[in-house]
């Protein structure tokens, strides 16, 4: 018995050892093979020891270490796989939300947008007002027809995916809000929450990856139609596209940027689909950008531009856009005599100097929904 007692005692300090020392052993040799972070985030960089900056040193070092020791992605996909696979559960409620049939909805800005929390003030709404007052005179002086899209979230067109207990606690949100602003201007806003809403009933392939929360290669195509479809009622020499203007293959690749935050990314798979025109391109690339690059923009970013050969009759359009409106650029950028697409992170700036130098015929401003405030916080402040 006293024998079995010492083994035992024995095999728990050689266990113990040989877990403390494991950490140390990968570091330095690195045998397992690391798994690649994925975490929406920059991990911590080293710090630099520097003996007349001391104070702040152990702090930095500890993030570093937190974010960098032996075995740590391996720990948090461990985390996250049983989270998700045995408790179904988040395994971070605070970034994505796990609805039914393993529908991902990302929370930051647009949670919040849906239950109608966080309403804009009357502040806000007279700021957006003078604003796009602004704006709508400063393109009818230019003969240029403006159009306002909104691109809605994943909550506004799978709502029924959502668990039981998140429910719209408001009869209006910031988006109903800021549509009654400009409508009430008389500026044409495109909402094309009630197309796609409708759209959705009537097919099975996803218009949102489950994944993530942006609309799918079918979301922007069947969004493309109908912003075109709106322009041609006073552009009535606009082609809209059909489904049987491409050859729509669907394939399977790794889920989407909400996977990824949950390091699920490679067990949760998403069906994209590969749009091929059966038309022949008309268009070509313009390079490189003809305009000045802000300060820490990506060329590749900022600008994309595309144009037919001199004499088409079709009319230019200038779009500034996000994520949402890049997914739309091999539809849109056919049906114009010149397209050019600009990324401002997120500002939906007026552009003014690309404005004067495009001459557009149609000027778009493409937002998702939830991104509203962020664009009533960059206005220009005008006397």
């Amino acid at each position: 018995m006293q024998e079995r007692t010492y083994f035992s005692d024995y095999l728990l300090i050689v266990l113990f050892l040989a877990l403390i020392s494991a950490a140390f052993f990968q570091q330095a040799t690195g045998i397992v093979p690391p798994i690649p972070n994925s975490e929406n985030r920059k991990l911590a960089d080293k710090p630099v020891f520097n003996v007349n900056l001391l104070d702040p040193f152990p702090a930095a070092y500890e993030s570093y270490y937190n974010d960098h020791f032996a075995f740590r992605n391996h720990f948090v996909s461990w985390y996250s796989y049983i989270s998700f696979n045995v408790f179904d559960k988040s395994p971070y409620p605070d970034k994505v939300i796990i609805g039914k049939e393993n529908q991902l909805y990302l929370v930051t800005n647009e949670l919040d947008t849906y239950q109608g929390k966080m309403l804009f003030d009357e502040l806000a709404l007279e700021k957006i007002r003078k604003e796009f007052n602004f704006r709508k005179s400063y393109f009818a002086g230019k003969g240029i027809d403006y159009y306002m899209v909104i691109c809605p979230t994943k909550y506004s067109v799978y709502p029924e995916y959502l668990p039981w207990y998140i429910k719209p606690v408001s009869k209006v949100n910031r988006t109903d809000q800021f549509i009654q602003v400009l409508q009430d201007l008389g500026i044409a806003v495109i909402d094309l929450r009630n197309p796609l809403r409708e759209a959705k009933n009537n097919r099975t392939d996803q218009l949102y990856w489950p994944t993530d929360n942006h609309w799918s290669e079918m979301g922007a195509f069947l969004s493309y139609q109908a912003i075109v479809q709106q322009l041609g009622t006073k552009h009535p020499e606009l082609v809209v596209k059909q489904a049987s203007d491409y050859a729509i293959t669907p394939y399977v690749r790794d889920g989407g940027n909400l996977a990824a935050i949950l390091n699920m990314a490679d067990k949760l798979p998403d069906t994209r689909f590969k749009f091929r025109p059966l038309f022949e391109n008309q268009t070509s690339m313009i390079t490189p950008c003809p305009y000045a690059i802000p300060d820490k923009m990506d060329p590749n970013d900022f600008y994309h531009g595309y144009e037919m050969a001199p004499g088409s009759a079709l009319p230019r359009i200038m779009i500034v856009h996000d994520s949402f409106g890049k997914v739309m650029f091999p539809f849109l950028k056919d049906g114009f005599s010149r397209t050019v697409f600009i990324w401002d992170k997120w500002q939906y700036k007026l552009n003014e100097i690309i404005v004067d130098e495009e001459k557009p015929d149609i000027y778009l401003t493409m937002t998702l929904e939830s991104l509203l405030p962020g664009l009533v916080k960059h206005i220009d402040e005008r006397n």
